[in-house]
């Protein structure tokens, strides 16, 4: 009986050992957290929102595309929501914060200042702006030197015309819109000095019967090469182009197969690589407040940080001379070699004739 006693009693010391062991493992633990409150995650909640629409074939197709990539790649399920009202955007990041997502990625302009308020509120959540001008300690942007492949279709446009006049059609005065426009008559202007550029804003983005209109009274002033960033009222822009037998140029996506043979090429945000970035950085809690930049690339998913870069022509390829493609390879490869730079311009700047 004694030697049970002091049996149990051996027993019941090592459990409290045991106990006590793991008490100071789980104290330990938990003071490093705090030290590191996010830490390497293994897991993600993520939200993709935006005020575009998924069906516009651009600008809000290519968000819900990286977010179907993003599941597929990490195996993470992932909330969507569009056409979410400007009005509305700060409450719906409110709604995905308080349910607890770990990282909500913005697609717009428009949601940088409401980003700014919630993750205020929010210290725990990662919200990442993708074409957002916004930063603090748990909010990020990713803004693309989309000027550079705009740039690129500039020149394409101000080789290709006839009749030295190319305009372009843009659904609203955002800075980073501006940037696009600013970008392609640059590219023009550096090819052809003697090109007249006609440009018009829709204030509306999702009418693609003001853009057939907006268009059709550009193409009348001698345009022969239009280029669109309009989300689906782009859509009319482009029918517009068919309907008068000259070139569109397309954005954020191929939109070749809109209408074969008139798209003639666009210039295309690698949209799945920018939001594994974004992953990448929340995973390995790297998210530090920055303005990330990335420019071109040669082509989808290509190594470095690039995120922009131009369609190929498709069946359009034998109506572009190889002295144009040529050209347009040489100011690629200047643009990645950073010997040719095209500065980045939010407000519209009067270009020279």
């Amino acid at each position: 009986m004694v030697r049970s006693a002091k049996k149990y009693g051996i027993i019941a010391v090592i459990m409290i050992a045991a106990i006590v062991v793991a008490f100071i493992v789980a104290f330990a633990a938990s003071a490093n957290l705090l030290r590191n409150p996010a830490g390497p995650r293994s897991t993600l909640r993520i939200a993709v929102v935006t005020d575009a629409l998924f069906s516009d074939e651009g600008w809000g197709e290519s968000s819900l595309n990286a977010a179907k990539f993003i599941e597929s790649k990490y195996g993470f399920e992932v909330a969507t929501e569009d056409n979410v009202p400007i009005a509305d955007i700060e409450s719906t990041l409110q709604e995905y914060a308080q349910a607890g997502y770990d990282l909500i990625i913005a697609h717009g302009v428009q949601w940088g200042d409401p980003a700014l308020a919630v993750g205020e509120q929010h210290p725990g959540v990662r919200i990442v702006v993708f074409t957002g001008l916004v930063r603090s300690e748990n909010v990020a942007s990713i803004f693309p030197q989309q000027q550079q492949g705009s740039f690129l279709l500039g020149a394409l446009a101000g080789m290709m015309t006839k009749t030295d006049a190319i305009g372009y059609v843009g659904g609203e005065e955002y800075p980073n819109v501006v940037n696009i426009f600013e970008g392609y008559k640059q590219g023009a202007k550096a090819v052809n000095p003697d090109v007249e550029i006609i440009g018009t804003y829709l204030n509306d983005w999702d009418n693609p019967a003001k853009g057939r209109e907006a268009a059709t009274s550009i193409i009348r002033q001698k345009v022969d090469v239009i280029f669109h960033v309009a989300d689906s009222s782009g859509h009319g822009v482009i029918e517009s182009a068919r309907e008068n037998g000259i070139y569109a140029l397309g954005a954020v996506q191929d939109q070749n197969s809109l209408a074969p043979d008139t798209v003639l090429s666009s210039f295309v945000l690698d949209v799945d690589k920018a939001y594994s970035q974004a992953v990448n950085a929340t995973l390995e809690d790297t998210i530090d407040g920055e303005i990330r930049k990335p420019g071109i690339e040669v082509e989808k998913g290509a190594t470095g940080d690039g995120i922009v870069y131009l369609a190929s022509f498709h069946d359009l390829d034998d109506e572009v001379p190889e002295s144009v493609k040529s050209k347009l390879q040489e100011l690629r490869n200047d643009l990645l070699d950073g010997k040719l730079v095209v500065p980045e311009r939010l407000e519209e700047t009067l270009i020279p004739e």
